[in-house]
């Protein structure tokens, strides 16, 4: 089945299996790095909001052999997983005294993202951008994550700034004491993670795989820095002393490899390292590995203690 007819098919085998009054509507939506998905919104008609559901990741599952009924079931799942069954006071939002304890910051590709920032305040920071949004799974009891990992958030634009009358540099204060405070920053070392990841793998082929990543990472230790809820977790770079503290326990200026706009790999200078060689390796991850929408940024970057600064 081409996409168009997926979509077609499994929209009307969702609208089989929903009560009635419920609508479904279809729109595309930009997302990171200039992809755009197929949304799909299923409304209750009873509610002014609804959870936007990826078609794109199903569509993905149907081509590895899964059924749409199946599908459809597992989107129905996915929808009540999160939908209100009221309104939602949307008047936090409008009124600036009242959301701006929930903005926070991320990190994005300035280049990959040009058309977007149009749209959207930012700051230019190297070769990324620093962007605002607000985090309203803190706001209403109803919206708070099933686990650490689900969230919601609302991307802040430029017509939400004019509308509050506040500047760039006004949000960009906020985002810096909030951001730390509600995503507290993990930073772990790769060997502790390789081994939970040993520990939870079935397949022996894995294991040797995952023996030979145990080696390496302890002849070359890294740390994998990122947010309690590994999400956007690339902006911890951006926390007040957090690289300085750490590269001074460590006694080392470090290397920063972005690994994803979620994460990033801290290592010591003291490992010799070609700074192209890590380049090369990061545009090959980013090419064959990552998402195009994870994708942080092709370089590889330096904290020097001396400078207290992040260079590329």
């Amino acid at each position: 089945m081409t996409y168009q007819k997926f979509e077609e098919t499994i929209v009307d085998s969702i609208n089989d299996r929903l009560p009635e009054g419920h609508s479904l509507t279809l729109k595309p939506v930009n997302k990171n790095n200039g992809v755009v998905l197929h949304g799909l919104v299923i409304n209750n008609g009873h509610c002014n909001i609804s959870p936007t559901i990826y078609l794109d990741y199903y569509y993905d599952e149907y081509k590895k052999g899964q059924s749409v009924d199946f599908l459809a079931s597992q989107i129905i799942s996915q929808y009540q997983r999160f939908a209100l069954e009221d309104d939602f006071d949307i008047s936090f939002f409008t009124d600036y005294e009242k959301c701006k304890k929930n903005i926070s910051y991320k990190l994005i590709n300035y280049e990959k993202n040009k058309e977007l920032l149009k749209d959207v305040p930012h700051i230019v920071y190297l070769d990324l951008a620093i962007v605002f949004y607000c985090l309203i799974s803190n706001i209403d009891s109803r919206l708070k994550a099933i686990n650490e990992s689900d969230t919601s958030s609302i991307l802040i634009r430029n017509s939400h700034m004019e509308h509050w009358g506040v500047t760039v540099n006004d949000l960009f204060e906020v985002a810096s004491y909030n951001t730390p405070k509600l995503l507290k920053s993990e930073i772990r070392n790769l060997t502790d993670i390789v081994k939970e990841l040993m520990e939870e793998s079935a397949l022996s082929s894995q294991l040797e795989e995952d023996e030979d990543l145990l080696e390496d990472s302890r002849q070359y230790p890294m740390y994998v820095l990122t947010n309690k809820i590994k999400l956007f977790g690339a902006c911890c770079i951006l926390y007040k002393n957090l690289l300085g503290e750490f590269a001074s326990k460590l006694q080392s200026d470090l290397y920063i490899i972005p690994s994803s706009i979620h994460e990033v790999l801290l290592v010591p200078k003291t490992i010799e390292c070609d700074s192209e060689y890590l380049t090369d390796l990061i545009r090959q991850v980013n090419s064959t590995e990552l998402d195009t929408e994870e994708v942080l940024s092709d370089h590889v970057y330096y904290y020097s203690r001396v400078d207290d600064a992040i260079t590329y």
